[in-house]
């Protein structure tokens, strides 16, 4: 099945701490292994980006889409890549995001922040 991939990244992506790089590397990972599994995509970008206090992951496919709001629901068990992405992310203090529209495809974004979280002072 021929797939156009289109992949971008920030000059410097490479200085990123361990941590993070493990991170984003099996969020990139699981999206495109659950594309290839079940978007039917033909077209996906892959780009990494950076702001001042985050680096930015962004997987878009223009595959068949899913409603999100299942995800909601009692069946995320049957989600557990997606559960594992999420909770990756907020690991290190990041954040998680999908968005899918039926026959348009999904965007996820993955956004860690560029230093560690600062450990709660405990009361």
């Amino acid at each position: 099945r021929g797939r156009r991939i289109g992949f971008t990244a920030f000059e410097g992506a490479e200085s990123l701490d361990n941590d993070r790089r493990t991170v984003l590397y099996r969020v990139a990972q699981e999206s495109l292994v659950n594309i290839s599994k079940h978007a039917r995509a033909t077209v996906v970008n892959v780009g990494l980006s950076k702001s001042a206090n985050a680096v930015i992951l962004e997987i878009t496919d223009n595959g068949k889409g899913f409603d999100v709001s299942l995800l909601a629901s009692a069946d995320w068990k049957d989600h557990l890549g997606l559960v594992g992405m999420r909770e990756r992310v907020e690991m290190v203090g990041g954040s998680f995001d999908i968005v899918s529209i039926r026959g348009k495809g999904t965007t996820i974004t993955a956004s860690v922040p560029v230093t560690r979280p600062r450990p709660k002072k405990r009361a």
